[in-house]
């Protein structure tokens, strides 16, 4: 079973990513088999989608609302940015183990959700 994702102060890291996510980036799901991402806005805003319980979720994070986000194992997620800059944010990993090259390739959205994701998007 996954865990949730929880607003937080960041563990310390395996490794600190920095990231540009595109203005109007529609959002792939992505998850992790064997890491936790420690998410925070540090330019601009994105909508973080997390399939928890079944359900997408939608967290907004934004630069002038700095908040730590931790995804861990086994929680798809991805982000949209909607807006007309690109959004630059920081990924404190950690690791549990080896990295997989599935964690990093896009994952369907479950077709029963495929609604529910076509409403994000528009929004």
């Amino acid at each position: 079973m996954a865990g949730a994702t929880l607003f937080s102060a960041p563990q310390p890291s395996h490794e600190t990513l920095i990231a540009e996510v595109s203005s109007g980036a529609r959002g792939e799901l992505f998850c992790h088999r064997r890491q936790t991402d420690q998410l925070m806005v540090l330019r601009g805003a994105i909508d973080l989608i997390v399939l928890q319980a079944g359900n997408l979720r939608r967290i907004t994070l934004r630069e002038d609302e700095p908040t730590w986000v931790r995804i861990p194992p086994g929680v798809p997620h991805g982000a949209i940015n909607g807006g007309r800059q690109p959004a630059v944010v920081v990924n404190a990993v950690l690791r549990h183990g080896p990295s997989d090259p599935r964690d990093y390739r896009p994952r369907p959205v479950p077709a029963a959700l495929a609604p529910a994701w076509a409403a994000l998007l528009a929004a």
